[in-house]
């Protein structure tokens, strides 16, 4: 058994308060930040490829899955965090996220398609209003009745959706996952939800200090630069708007200079003024969304407590 319990028979408040302890954990940090570095790279090196689309469609999907790895990889760190077990390695978690992204990805299969199907079953019940004479009766009482399942499907399709990733961070097959998730789903819906929306609360109000901070710390950092730098990281800035009206395709400042020529120095101080921006970025979506993703482990291991103890 875990080391907390939920309290009177449904889930705890206090998984607010344990979720933000996100914040101070490396682990998942870093193995987030080190998927999606793998991804941009790739995306970059493929990018480069005289193939054209077929280089950039190779990147993106790499990208892809570095994003499914990171997700998975980091989550299985914040579940063994949120079951108060040792937590594993970097190299570890990247691998169990490699490993588990086609169980992530069958899973969102097969839920899209139990949408798909639920879709599918409307449409045929509005063809039949297309029978003469008892077509728009059967109207009535269809649309409304339609109205009120498909509100019902949204709100399980998200608590599933959310919850398919603890499952699978707790080692689920797919059918396992498919199986408790649908079950918390149908059995503490109002709880689960009411759950999810302060937890996403809670992220995005984290979000704005993090960012705040963060975009901070980036202008008095280039406050401090300009004096010494002026000349430089002026030029630097020509040089990335120059760029950006390249890649659009339309101007998006008035230049009154001729166009820079991207030397060595030049792109140098591009380079640092864009990391630390990327950087900053970057840890204003990764740390609220650890956060997000600790929280969403305790719901999990609570939910399925209370709804299937024996499979806990």
């Amino acid at each position: 058994m875990f080391s907390h319990s939920p309290s009177q028979g449904d889930l705890s408040f206090s998984l607010l308060l344990r979720a933000l302890r996100g914040i101070t954990l490396w682990q998942p940090i870093l193995v987030y930040i080190l998927a999606v570095f793998i991804g941009m790279a790739g995306l970059e090196f493929f990018i480069q490829w005289p193939g054209g689309i077929i280089g950039a469609s190779i990147g993106l999907l790499i990208l892809f899955i570095s994003f499914g790895v990171g997700y998975l990889g980091a989550g299985g760190v914040l579940l063994h965090e949120a079951r108060g077990d040792a937590l594993p390695g970097i190299l570890h978690s990247l691998r169990f996220g490699l490993k588990t992204l086609p169980r992530l990805i069958g899973l969102l299969v097969i839920e899209s398609l139990l949408l798909l199907g639920i879709f599918v079953v409307e449409l045929l019940g509005f063809l039949a209003c297309k029978i003469p004479g008892i077509g728009a009766i059967l109207f009535v009482p269809l649309f409304p009745l339609t109205m009120l399942m498909n509100a019902v499907v949204f709100v399980l399709a998200i608590i599933v959706f959310n919850l398919s990733g603890p499952a699978l961070w707790h080692g689920e097959s797919v059918s396992n996952s498919l199986r408790h998730t649908l079950s918390i789903a149908r059995n503490k819906p109002g709880s689960i939800l009411l759950m999810m929306l302060l937890l996403g609360a809670l992220s995005a109000g984290l979000a704005i200090i993090i960012a705040i901070i963060l975009y901070t710390g980036y202008s008095m950092a280039l406050s401090a630069a300009a004096p010494a730098l002026a000349s430089e990281l002026s030029r630097s800035a020509d040089m990335f708007w120059q760029m950006m009206d390249a890649l659009s395709g339309y101007p998006l400042i008035t230049h009154s200079a001729a166009p820079i020529a991207p030397t060595g120095n030049i792109a140098l101080y591009n380079v640092g003024l864009s990391m630390g921006m990327g950087v900053a970025t970057a840890l204003v979506f990764i740390i609220p969304n650890i956060v997000f993703l600790l929280g969403m482990a305790h719901i999990y291991i609570e939910a399925l407590e209370l709804v299937a103890p024996e499979d806990v």
